[in-house]
């Protein structure tokens, strides 16, 4: 089990990006580039669509999140508004608490989110589709998983 697996990097990057981000696409795109520049061992898999890099599990884990009431989607305008709920913070607080003292390896993902955020956070899912590694994974056939070796 890779220690993305353990630490739920989906729910993290929310909480990290200040608990919004801007629509689906740039969600998709935070957690590329993280798989893509932060780590080589990446759970997360993507397949290529129309816009680049999608993360097929992300539409689960939110289904998951939702029913659970940690985050909420504003689907009212384009691009959706997805935040995490009070519930989510208090829980992710107690996470991070308890992952700290039980995983060595907690930090290191929690630092390799925060750097991702940090790095693009404040860019536009265009701006993120603009760079270098996305258009480079766009020259794969689309529905292909796309490997995570740089």
């Amino acid at each position: 089990m890779s220690d993305d697996e353990k630490h739920h990097p989906r729910l993290m990057m929310l909480h990290e990006s200040g608990g919004h981000i801007e629509g689906r696409a740039k969600y998709h795109k935070l957690l590329f580039n993280y798989a893509d520049e932060q780590t080589e061992d990446s759970s997360l898999d993507f397949v290529l669509e129309e816009r680049g890099p999608y993360d097929p599990g992300l539409s689960k884990a939110m289904r998951r999140y939702l029913d659970l009431g940690l985050v909420e989607v504003e689907e009212d305008e384009e691009p959706h508004k997805i935040s995490e709920t009070e519930k989510c913070k208090r829980y992710m607080s107690g996470y991070e608490r308890t992952k700290m003292r039980l995983d060595d390896a907690f930090n290191t993902t929690k630092t390799r989110i925060k750097d991702t955020v940090s790095r693009h956070g404040d860019k536009s899912a265009n701006e993120m589709v603009q760079r270098d590694n996305i258009q480079d994974a766009k020259d794969n056939p689309l529905q292909k998983n796309l490997d995570k070796e740089k």
